[in-house]
């Protein structure tokens, strides 16, 4: 596999008494689907949100090729987040716009995009996550697997290098978790982008991952290949495989 894009190292974090990552390290690979997998309260969607940006660690280092980002300038963060697509659980759709403004949204805001050419690209992009001629529709109006695909869109406008996805199968049947999973894989294909998961299905895990990090107890317990992962003796690896607790 590819030289690391992202590093992280010794990341610690408390919220009062409670440490929640305890000296997390483990790598993200360059143009590679990796998956940051454990148990629910294990530290993954806190670990997701320095990686971010959005949470400031105790003390550790998260290194972006050469840019170590809690020493970076303010100038160079919003420039690093430029970069970015985040998938959040919910979608984070805003209620009061259309859908397709919802998507154009990141154009208009960031790059002050012509709102014909930023509603143009909202189109194309919905169009080939199947949801050709719904800009006009209001975000209420859109089931669960619909929300999805549409916050999908939106993380996407804005040509990421890296994506980032928070549990994105999560309250979904299993014929859309395996489509979601499905465009997952394509969109790494057909972008080269990197691309983080934060997941605890075990499945979409074993069948999407390059690379794949277990987190347990605010430590990672194991940084490999997902044959390699099978193959793992740790006791809390197998049991998380094995569908215990997960």
């Amino acid at each position: 596999m590819g030289a690391p894009t992202i590093m992280i190292r010794d990341l610690r974090k408390k919220f009062g008494d409670q440490e929640v990552l305890k000296g997390v390290t483990f790598d993200i690979l360059a143009g590679k689907i990796n998956f940051l997998i454990g148990r629910s309260g294990e530290g993954k969607t806190v670990a997701l949100k320095h990686l971010t940006g959005l949470m400031t660690a105790d003390s550790g280092e998260i290194w972006f090729d050469d840019l170590e980002i809690n020493q970076a300038t303010r100038s160079q963060l919003d420039h690093l987040r430029l970069k970015m697509g985040l998938l959040f659980q919910d979608g984070a759709l805003f209620d009061s716009l259309s859908v397709g403004e919802n998507v154009a949204f990141p154009l208009w805001f960031h790059r002050k995009a012509k709102p014909k050419i930023a509603q143009a690209k909202a189109d194309k992009l919905l169009a080939e996550l199947g949801l050709e001629g719904s800009a006009s529709r209001r975000v209420v109006s859109l089931s669960t697997g619909e929300r999805k695909r549409v916050a999908l869109a939106r993380a996407l406008i804005m040509d990421p290098e890296i994506l980032f996805f928070d549990e994105p199968t999560t309250g979904l049947d299993p014929l859309l978790s395996a489509q979601v999973d499905e465009l997952i894989g394509q969109i790494q294909k057909n972008t080269g982008a990197t691309v983080v998961v934060i997941s605890h299905d075990i499945a979409a895990t074993l069948t999407l991952a390059d690379q794949v990090s277990m987190i347990h107890d605010g430590r990672i317990i194991a940084s490999s290949t997902p044959a390699a992962l099978r193959a793992n003796e740790e006791p809390n690896v197998r049991m998380f495989l094995a569908g215990e607790n997960a």
